[in-house]
């Protein structure tokens, strides 16, 4: 099983962040913080003038917030 993550790569001006949980791509705090941290630091960044936000994984963009959490 695939370990959660939130990587980030720029390149002229793009900034990629991808998001990955085992659990469909669920959101837990700790994902969700990571992402909102990663979003407001590119908002500080003159040189990212694009945000491409994606997620790992072949089926599921998001399930959303975790059950687990709720």
């Amino acid at each position: 099983m695939t370990q959660p993550y939130v990587k980030q790569d720029i390149s002229k001006g793009i900034l990629t962040i991808e998001f990955f949980h085992p659990a469909h791509n669920s959101l837990p705090g700790d994902i969700l913080a990571k992402l909102a941290g990663a979003i407001q630091e590119a908002g500080e960044n003159d040189a990212v003038k694009v945000i491409i936000l994606k997620s790992g994984g072949a089926r599921t963009f998001c399930a959303g917030a975790s059950f687990k959490e709720l």
